[in-house]
C-alpha cells in the first residue's frame, strides 16, 4: 500500500519562490536606479515589463501563501504568517525574515526610484520649456507634421 500524499497546506512551500522573485524585482530596481541616475528614460521604459512580471509573480505567490492560511485556520494576511510563523520550523523563520529583508530593500529602492524619476521628470520639462513648448503639447509635432499634437497625458508607474 502507498503512503498517503501530505496534502496538509503549508505556508512556506513556495517561500523560497517568493524570496527568488523578490530578489529579481530588487535586481531590475537597481537596474532601473542605475538608468535615472544616468538620465535614461528609455532604459527604464525597458525594464516596465519585467518589473510588471515580477510584481505579478509575487502577488500571485503572496495569494497562494494566504489561501494556505486560510486553510489552516489563520488570518489570510501578513498578521497571520506572523502567527503561523509562531509554530514553524527556524528555518523557515530564517527564510521568512531573508524574504522581510529583501522586500524593505526592494520597498526602499522604489522609494528613491520614484524621487529620481521626479527629478528626471522635473529637467525634462526645463527643457521643453526652454524649447518654448509648453505642458500643454504646443510647439510639437506629430505623426502627420502638423503642430496640433498633444502628448500623452499619462504615465505607467509600477512598483
Amino acid at each position: 500500500m502507498k503512503d498517503p500524499v501530505n496534502t496538509t497546506p503549508c505556508p512556506a512551500a513556495a517561500l523560497h519562490d517568493e524570496a527568488e522573485a523578490m530578489q529579481a524585482l530588487f535586481a531590475l530596481l537597481q537596474h532601473e536606479q542605475a538608468c535615472l541616475a544616468a538620465g535614461n528614460a528609455d532604459g527604464c521604459a525597458a525594464l516596465l515589463d519585467a518589473k510588471a512580471v515580477r510584481v505579478t509573480d509575487l502577488s500571485e505567490l503572496a495569494r497562494m501563501r494566504y489561501r494556505q492560511l486560510a486553510a489552516l485556520g489563520f488570518a489570510a494576511s501578513e498578521q497571520g504568517m506572523q502567527d503561523w510563523l509562531a509554530t514553524a520550523p527556524a528555518d523557515t523563520v530564517r527564510t521568512w525574515a531573508a524574504l522581510m529583508a529583501i522586500a524593505r530593500k526592494a520597498h526602499e529602492l522604489n522609494r528613491v526610484n520614484g524621487l529620481l524619476l521626479g527629478q528626471l521628470a522635473a529637467r525634462n520639462r526645463q527643457a521643453l520649456t526652454a524649447l518654448g513648448i509648453g505642458s500643454d503639447g504646443k510647439g510639437l509635432y506629430g505623426p502627420g507634421g502638423q503642430t496640433d499634437y498633444r502628448p500623452p497625458a499619462t504615465a505607467r508607474v509600477i512598483g
